[in-house]
């Protein structure tokens, strides 16, 4: 708990796997270049800002996966990205997740200063709640299908780290 930058998930060489676990701040409060998992997550946002900042190395396959998590916030907010590309090829994935209302319809954002979008690799599926509709989503974000989806496991995303015994 605190406000900017307090989940630093640090060095792309790491592997790091988050259950159940509750998270809240304000910027970027979420970010780093670290693969990471998020399964019953409650990530709660105290700011109208950014939820995280990935820097996936260009090389990864994956960034943040979040699965079945709760996004909330403090009440009065409703401008609530859930991520900005912090570097090149930042990638953040949210799968059956819980977005409450504070979620912009855009999603996403492009941090206006850069062109860091442009290589963004940001996706969802199967997200719900009053800030998980897909309509008005920036266009270069992505809707998984099914099989896209289906696809991405903790089993996938860390390799030869066997995380079963830990979900």
């Amino acid at each position: 708990m605190g406000n900017q930058d307090i989940l630093f998930l640090n060095s792309s060489r790491s592997r790091q796997l988050y259950k159940d676990c509750y998270i809240e701040g304000t910027t970027d409060f979420i970010f780093g270049s670290a693969t990471a998992w998020f399964t019953g997550c409650h990530i709660h946002s105290r700011k109208n800002s950014y939820v995280t900042a990935a820097s996936t190395p260009m090389d990864h396959a994956y960034g943040f996966v979040f699965y079945d998590c709760t996004l909330t916030a403090d009440s009065g907010l409703d401008r609530v990205y859930l991520g900005r590309p912090w570097r090149p090829y930042a990638d953040v994935v949210y799968m059956n997740c819980y977005l409450g209302a504070h979620i912009v319809r855009e999603g996403w954002s492009g941090w206006n200063k850069t062109d860091n979008w442009k290589t963004a690799r940001y996706a969802e599926y199967g997200d719900y709640g009053p800030g998980g509709g897909v309509a008005g989503r920036v266009s270069w974000s992505k809707q998984l299908s099914d099989a896209e989806a289906g696809g991405i496991t903790p089993r996938v995303v860390f390799g030869d780290w066997d995380v079963a015994a830990y979900l």
